[in-house]
């Protein structure tokens, strides 16, 4: 009785195991990987902030008011697939720490450029609450803010349809690219 307990405990836990093991746990890093799900490249904030060129988009999102816009601060999408040697692909699926999935083409990311963010720019009350020391521009994004990565777009460059229709490319703790045929 107990080998069959057994059995059936390991059964089930170590294919958990196996897929735990996909699945990045850090949201701090970001995986790209070929569409076989090789890993190609690993990029870390701190690597995303030093390693690229970084672009700044002052822009609303689909979450803020028709007034409010925050700016960004990240390197472009297709620079880090690009730096990974993701070059041929269809879409790319983007995981998120939180299991969220999301498919974006890359004529979607030619055209309109998005970044992944992993900064944004310091504000009156960032300073009074010490986010921010006197001097500093930007400050990393947190979790609450849909950091520490967050796929932005240039809202007011993206055709009308696309909200609410196409959200979902609004990617919040990105940890996995993956190229797609």
């Amino acid at each position: 009785m107990l080998r069959n307990a057994l059995a059936v405990i390991f059964t089930l836990v170590l294919p958990l195991a196996s897929a735990a093991e996909e699945i990045p746990l850090d949201p701090n890093q970001v995986s790209v990987q070929e569409a076989s799900g090789k890993t190609v490249a690993v990029f870390s904030v701190k690597q995303l902030r030093a390693e690229f060129p970084q672009q700044t988009y002052d822009t609303r999102t689909p979450w803020t008011g028709d007034n409010e816009k925050i700016e960004y601060r990240g390197p472009l999408l297709a620079n880090v697939l690009a730096k990974a040697g993701v070059t041929v692909a269809q879409e790319v699926k983007v995981v998120a720490f939180d299991n969220f999935v999301s498919d974006i083409r890359i004529d979607e990311i030619r055209s309109y450029n998005p970044i992944l963010a992993v900064e944004r720019r310091c504000n009156e009350t960032d300073k009074a609450s010490s986010l921010c020391p006197s001097g500093q521009e930007f400050r990393p994004i947190s979790m609450v803010e849909k950091g520490p990565i967050f796929i932005v777009w240039p809202f007011d460059q993206l055709p009308a349809s696309y909200v609410p229709a196409r959200n979902s490319i609004w990617v919040f703790f990105p940890v996995i690219l993956r190229a797609t045929q």
